[in-house]
């Protein structure tokens, strides 16, 4: 079957985000006197936007009110250095450039909340034509919910059976699964399919480069 569009997961799977995400939470964090964290555990509560990921670092039983301030503080400060550590993978840049030489429809789709999902996109990813660009917006369930992921091949005027869905989370996977796109997982980046696979995936993509040899 032909690939007629790819939608790409963001953080871990385009961008390595998580040590300004990491570095943005300890800032947080230190403002109010609870603990910081290792990137390592907090590569253990992303991928389900910004609420559930402050919620879970946070530990500690907080009412609605403190956990959405905690958020929009965290936001304001992620903000500020999305750009400090942050950086396109290996391989990422040449995998596009074949996309769309190919004329392949490419669009991004992300739990991170949806401004700083587009302001990533703009710093690091502008060269390329993504269309659309969906962060987590409120009114729009999150992945692993295909709503969204319907929202897109809408938009490219792809039936979901020609779209590729590439990511690095289980969530990405079922996403992929319940919209009847289809999933590819790749391996770098934050290694959650390596440690926790999902039935149905198949091979994991290694590198980028495997995914245009996937196509083909």
């Amino acid at each position: 079957m032909q690939i007629e569009g790819v939608i790409f997961d963001l953080d871990g799977t385009l961008v390595h985000t998580i040590e300004d995400i990491a570095g943005a939470a300890n800032v947080l964090f230190a403002r109010h006197g609870l603990p910081e964290h290792n990137i390592e555990y907090y590569l253990k509560w992303i991928g389900n936007g910004a609420v559930k990921f402050i919620e879970r670092a946070h530990g500690e039983p907080v009412s609605d009110e403190q956990l959405r301030a905690y958020v929009s503080e965290f936001k304001e400060i992620y903000a500020g250095n999305l750009h400090d550590k942050s950086h396109v993978y290996s391989g990422i840049p040449e995998l596009l450039d074949e996309l769309v030489r190919r004329g392949i429809k490419i669009s991004v789709l992300s739990n991170k909340p949806h401004l700083l999902t587009k302001e990533v996109c703009e710093y690091y990813l502008s060269k390329w034509p993504f269309d659309p660009v969906l962060g987590q917006r409120e009114e729009v369930k999150r992945k692993p919910d295909p709503a969204a992921a319907f929202e897109i091949a809408r938009h490219m005027g792809v039936a979901p059976g020609k779209i590729l869905f590439v990511g690095d989370s289980d969530n990405d996977i079922l996403t992929a699964q319940a919209a009847d796109m289809i999933p590819l997982g790749v391996s770098w980046g934050y290694g959650r399919l390596v440690n926790n696979p999902v039935e149905g995936i198949g091979i994991l993509a290694e590198k980028p480069s495997e995914i245009i040899n996937w196509i083909n």
